[in-house]
């Protein structure tokens, strides 16, 4: 979508996504507020490049895009991944940001998050694309709290068609595993733009409990929770999510 002289904000996808996901919030939050989704390294039609698996360099990758569209400050929409992406350019780049919307999302990977990834690397690092297609279809369903077949085929191939290349994923696994040093955790409460924090109610990967260690870290921040979600709670409840994006935007702009 064009950038155009609206309040602009930039939608940032999780692991294994494009900005595909994001269809529903660009429908919905144009033209009260310009939506603009990217692919993130080694996502979409992002190649991944030299990655250095840090979440680091993905937030750097974001400052070089808001510069070529000349935006000025933004607002950041993350979901899962995204929402770390978007707390580390929060901090790295704060004249950028005019404040930040977490979804689904959190600022440490605990013992289990660990196992997690070390499983996920193992596997694509043997066997490739063949491991991430199995992978991505069954996170996918793992995603969505809603049985609805149809949405949950959509979400399927959205992320088992993400990746060309599987060390594109795997940079991303790396730099989210990397959390686990708690370095992202203790950084957050320098965060000083608004912040709202969303929480799927039934989400297995970042249960509310994530999103209240982002709050309690971040001083003034705000957390919403979203009844009957999964995961994927800006596909299973677009109009709520979409509702709570325009609402706190227009409320802090």
């Amino acid at each position: 979508m064009p950038v155009s002289s609206g309040i602009a904000a930039i939608l940032i996808h999780g692991l294994s996504d494009t900005r595909e996901v994001w269809s529903r919030q660009l429908d919905g939050l144009y033209p009260v507020i310009n939506p603009i989704a990217y692919d993130v390294r080694g996502f979409g039609l992002s190649p991944v490049g030299k990655g250095n698996g840090t979440v680091d360099q993905m937030a750097d990758d974001l400052a070089q895009l808001i510069s070529a569209l000349e935006t000025g400050p933004v607002w950041l929409v993350g979901f899962s991944m995204g929402g770390v992406i978007a707390q580390r350019f929060a901090l790295d780049f704060p004249l950028l940001t005019r404040g930040i919307i977490l979804i689904a999302s959190s600022c440490i990977v605990g013992r289990g998050g660990q196992d997690f990834f070390d499983k996920r690397i193992s596997q694509v690092s043997k066997d490739g694309l063949t491991a991430l297609t199995t992978i991505s279809k069954g996170d996918a369903r793992g995603c969505l709290a809603s049985n609805n077949e149809e949405l949950i085929a959509e979400y399927q191939r959205i992320r088992s068609t993400s990746v060309d290349d599987p060390e594109g994923y795997l940079n991303a696994c790396y730099a989210m595993r990397a959390l686990s040093d708690g370095s992202l955790a203790t950084d957050i409460g320098h965060i000083s733009c608004p912040t709202l924090v969303v929480a799927p109610e039934l989400d297995p990967y970042c249960p509310p409990r994530a999103s209240q260690m982002i709050v309690d870290a971040i001083p003034g921040s705000t957390m919403e929770v979203v009844e009957g979600a999964g995961h994927c709670v800006h596909i299973e409840a677009a109009d709520v999510v979409n509702r709570l994006i325009m609402g706190f935007i227009e409320k802090n702009s």
